[in-house]
């Protein structure tokens, strides 16, 4: 365990940060352009490849991150809030993320398992906790986000299961592909900005099961990451056909953008630094019991 140091805050500040998000997201507009069959065989075979090797990539994140939070629209002046901190989380959906202030003492924490939820205000001298499905947590976040399965959207990859591809056009500006894809197990849809040379999401737009789009998520700068197992490299590259090492297969986005629209736009912009290569974590890195001089509230 690193030292609860001013770098610890930033693991923490990129959940709490989602948690901001207003529900709903006014439709991106989306430049396109049809593919040729070859072009949509290419990115669907990429594709499918991508989603098999996500399966070997290392469970965890641990990370410093800087975060900044601006509000803009038509009724409401323009505002940005930024924080600093340490984030730490695990596959499917653990999450632990601090908030230090400038003299690297904390004064938000929030931990979550992907079911049930804590947070502490040390300035208010305040925990909550609840789950994930009441309906004080569902108004703080939007409604395509799951949070049992948080960590693929921090860090560029899908949820698991199995996906149909539904359409596929080629990007107007870049030599990348806007997959339409549908989750078979819930029925909801994604547009995602796919790089099939070097197998990257670049952009993740989440529909709901009636179309509307949600959040919008943009990754970029990707750094190397390595695989569970060193002699998965080998079973990748027959997979994929390329030679490129352990490290290309696994990236990492180092910057996430997140919005969500209504009425005035929020959005959340995410810097990752100092990511600890080959993190592993358990279950009980993400429990922290509440100090006695802490006032307890149950939420629902």
């Amino acid at each position: 365990m690193r030292r609860f140091s001013g770098f610890a805050l930033l693991y923490h500040i990129i959940f709490a940060v989602l948690l901001l998000l207003l529900q709903g997201c006014a439709r991106p507009v989306l430049q396109t352009l049809p593919a040729s069959e070859d072009e949509i065989q290419f990115a669907a075979s990429a594709f499918k490849s991508y989603k098999i090797l996500q399966k070997e990539c290392v469970c965890c994140l641990d990370a410093e991150v800087d975060a900044a939070l601006s509000v803009s629209g038509r009724f409401s002046n323009n505002h940005t809030r930024k924080l600093s901190g340490y984030l730490q989380a695990m596959e499917p959906g653990y999450i632990k993320f601090v908030a230090l202030n400038p003299l690297g003492q904390p004064f938000l924490i929030l931990l979550t398992n992907g079911k049930i939820f804590k947070s502490i205000n040390v300035l208010e001298g305040k925990a909550y906790l609840g789950s994930v499905n009441s309906e004080t947590f569902k108004k703080i976040v939007p409604p395509g986000f799951d949070p049992g399965f948080s960590y693929y959207w921090l860090t560029g990859r899908l949820v698991p299961g199995d996906v149909e591809i539904v359409k596929v056009r080629r990007d107007r500006k870049q030599n990348v592909y806007w997959l339409q894809i549908r989750y078979e197990q819930s029925g909801t849809e994604s547009m995602i900005l796919f790089n099939p040379e070097e197998s990257l999401v670049l952009r993740q737009i989440v529909m709901s099961a009636s179309g509307d789009y949600l959040v919008d998520l943009v990754y970029g700068e990707y750094q190397a990451r390595h695989l569970k197992e060193k002699g998965v490299g080998d079973r990748a590259s027959e997979i994929t056909g390329s030679t490129d090492s352990r490290e290309e297969l696994c990236k990492i986005p180092t910057k996430l953008s997140v919005t969500s629209r209504v009425g005035a736009e929020k959005k959340i912009d995410l810097e990752f630094f100092s990511i600890i290569p080959d993190t592993e974590f358990s279950p009980d890195d993400f429990v922290l019991e509440i100090p006695d001089n802490i006032e307890l509230l149950i939420v629902n």
